[in-house]
Parts: structure tokens; sequence; C-alpha cells
């Protein structure tokens, strides 16, 4: 195949690139974007960061030597190392992203997940994917201690908290959107969450991509709540309920504000909220919607 059927070839779709951290509903994002003939979430002809070739026995010798969580920290740590070799347009979609020049090369197109810190903490504090300490006794302890950081995601090793990883990777977002000269999207996930269809529409649009219909997904981490029933739930921000006044000073305190006012985001007042602390577990039972939106 010569290079002029290839340029030809790679001018059929788009490369769109997702940055969010976690539990921005850039899973969902994901799915629904490549699920347009238009859109490649890899450049033409490559694939992905992960899962090397090369690494195949390498791979095959954990899984046979590991078991539990010895061998998920193996996998994690191969992550890191195949990551760390990787384009910076194949970056982890929840990594602290650097403009490059690749991305201009690439002709990529960007579109960065925020959400609310308040509603992010708690859904983090749910499901703390990646944690690497040990699990919370509540809310307010776990926003306040300290964070480790997997490799990947381009931050320091250890963090003052949690809230950093939100502060950190939405102030990178800004500074890409301003080194950037290919086509970026912000998406807040409050918007994503209540209409996923308008959102990716918008997207596609803005991007100057060709679509059919557009489809939300079905949420995959609890298969027993509806979409429906997810956008009512933080349309109505019912995840406030779940706020006391000690977790919100606790945020208040890390989170940038005016980094977050530029994406309508505004700080909370604690003496709007109950006290003292719910437990870790009684929350847990009495907010079974926070984090179930089907996307990560």
């Amino acid at each position: 195949m010569g290079f002029g059927t290839m340029d030809c070839m790679a001018d059929d779709y788009k490369f769109v690139k997702v940055f969010g951290e976690r539990n921005t509903g850039t899973r969902a994002l994901i799915r629904m974007l490549s699920a347009q003939e238009g859109v490649r979430m890899q450049p033409f002809g490559e694939r992905g960061a992960l899962n090397l070739p090369q690494n195949a026995e390498f791979r095959a010798v954990i899984e046979g030597t590991y078991k539990g969580k010895w061998r998920k920290v193996y996998r994690d740590a191969l992550r890191d190392n195949e990551q760390a070799v990787a384009c910076p347009t194949k970056a982890w979609k929840h990594a602290l992203p650097v403009w490059d020049e690749a991305y201009s090369v690439k002709r990529a197109h960007v579109v960065f997940c925020v959400r609310n810190p308040y509603s992010w903490a708690l859904s983090l504090a749910r499901r703390p994917y990646h944690q690497k300490g040990p699990k919370a006794g509540c809310v307010l302890d776990f926003v306040v201690q300290p964070w480790l950081t997997v490799s990947r995601d381009n931050m320091d090793a250890v963090l003052r908290s949690p809230m950093e990883l939100w502060n950190g990777k939405v102030a990178a977002y800004g500074e890409f959107i301003r080194q950037a000269d290919v086509l970026t999207r912000v998406i807040r996930f409050e918007r994503f969450v209540v209409d996923p269809e308008t959102e990716v529409r918008g997207v596609l649009s803005d991007f100057g991509i060709p679509f059919k219909a557009v489809r939300a997904v079905a949420p995959t981490k609890n298969s027993a709540v509806t979409l429906a029933e997810i956008s009512k739930y933080y349309r109505r921000e019912d995840w406030k309920k779940s706020l006391t006044a000690e977790v919100v000073t606790a945020i208040n305190g890390p989170v940038d504000w005016e980094l977050a006012a530029h994406y309508g985001y505004y700080r909370l007042d604690p003496d709007e909220f109950p006290s003292p602390e719910i437990t870790w577990r009684s929350w847990f039972r009495s907010r079974s919607l926070t984090l179930r939106s089907g996307s990560r």
C-alpha cells in the first residue's frame, strides 16, 4: 500500500483523544465516540500504548507467578513501563496531559472531561481506582489523607491529598488548551451525565466529524440503575446529601477555586451542611447512585 493511499484512508476519519480524571465519564464518552465510523481513538495505523507484543512473555510470567493483590501490583507496574515509552498522544486517559507537537503531527482532536470537585471527591471515595494505600474509614479521612499516584498519572509520586489530582489535572487541561494548535473541547460531567447524546453530538459537530445516530451507553457498574435514574440524580444534585460540614471544609482548603470557577464550579458554605461526619458504612448504604453512572 502506497503512502498516498494511506493518507487518503487516514483522511476518512478523525483521531480523537480523551483525557479526564477518574470518575469523570471518560469510559462512556470513549464508547460513544468510538461507535461512530468517522472516529478513531488511535492515530491511523497505530495500536494503543499497552499490551505490547514484545511484552507478551513477560506478562505471562507475571500472570503465572503472582495471584491476587500482588498480581495487580505487577500488572500495574508493567502498564506504567509501557506507558512511559509511548508517544504523548497515547498517554493514559487519566494522565496529566502535556502539550506536544505530536498532537499536531497526528492531527489529534482532544476532549477534556471535568467534574465538580465535591461530587468527584465523593465518587473517588466510593471507588478509589488505583489507590495504593489503606482504605479510609470515612469520607473525611479519605479527602485529607495523602495519595500515592501511579507513574502514568504523570504527577509527583505522592500527593498531599486526592484533591491534588483534581487541581493538577484540571490546571493541565487549561495549559494544554492555551498551547495547542489542534481543536480541543471541554465536557462537564454534569451535562454529559444528564444528556450524553447532546454532549457527544456537540463534540462531533465541533470537530467537523459527520455522524449517524448517537446513542447513550448503558451503565456498566450497576445494571440495576437506569440512565433515567442517573440523569435525575445528577440533575437534582442529590450527591450534596452525602456532604457534611467537615467534608466541605476539608475539600474547600486544597481546591483552587479560581481554577474551578473557570468551569462553573464554586465553593460551598460548610454551615449549610450537617455535622458530624457521616460514617463510611452508613454513607455507602444510603447513597447508592453517587458513582453508579456507568462511566469512569
